[in-house]
């Protein structure tokens, strides 16, 4: 272009570019760069790499929106009380009932080598006949059968608690059979075997033997 009152550019300025030129003339001392090629839309990331097929067995399974994983529920403390009550009084009752069998054999045999057969003598020569003669049998029985029983209830299994109320109630039909003639001696133990089966029978306690690890089964109360 040139003109009456048109300079040319000095050397070393920058050209502009003229409507219909697909690229500006390159200035003297740099080089042409290349143009990217035009895309129609918008630009796309790079595709990712592939991730192996055990790192991807090796991830957890997913997990619905809003499900949280289901925990075992505490245990009550009825439980616990349960399991106490029948382990000890079972065990006082067999360490009491051991102690009066060893205390009526040594006693007999002594008051037998004084010649001595007074009251005394009489009823621990009883209470050692009855003993050996099977009354030992039930005795033991039932206090070792709820000690095992009472260990069973905290394995969380339903079973085990029908098993151990029904050595309970089985204990107390015995009993009342023996001491149909002194049902005071009677009442005086069968409360506390109530009282250790019963606790088994609560709420929270059947809340507990229900659930299950799929958590459809209710969870014991707050």
């Amino acid at each position: 272009m040139s003109g009456p009152g048109y300079a040319p550019p000095p050397q070393g300025a920058p050209h502009f570019r003229a409507p219909g030129e697909d690229h500006p003339p390159a200035l003297p001392g740099w080089a042409q760069q290349p143009s990217a090629p035009a895309t129609d839309g918008p630009s796309r990331p790079a595709p990712a790499a592939e991730v192996p097929l055990e790192v991807l067995r090796s991830l957890p399974a997913p997990t619905a929106p809003g499900a949280e994983p289901t925990r075992p529920p505490q245990r009550p403390a009825v439980i616990a009380l349960g399991c106490t009550l029948a382990v000890l009084g079972s065990l006082q009752w067999v360490c009491a009932l051991s102690l009066l069998w060893v205390t009526a054999s040594v006693g007999t045999g002594a008051f037998a080598e004084v010649n001595d057969d007074g009251a005394v003598f009489h009823i621990l020569n009883r209470f050692n006949y009855r003993m050996l003669d099977g009354l030992a049998v039930p005795l033991y029985l039932f206090p070792v059968a709820s000690i095992v029983t009472g260990f069973l209830v905290l394995s969380r299994r339903p079973w085990t608690r029908a098993a151990h109320t029904a050595v309970g109630v089985v204990a107390l039909a015995w009993a009342a059979w023996w001491l149909q003639n002194q049902l005071l001696w009677w009442f005086s133990a069968a409360w506390y075997v109530v009282v250790a089966c019963l606790v088994l029978w609560t709420p929270a306690a059947s809340a507990w033997y229900r659930w299950r690890d799929d958590g459809r089964a209710s969870h014991p109360p707050g």
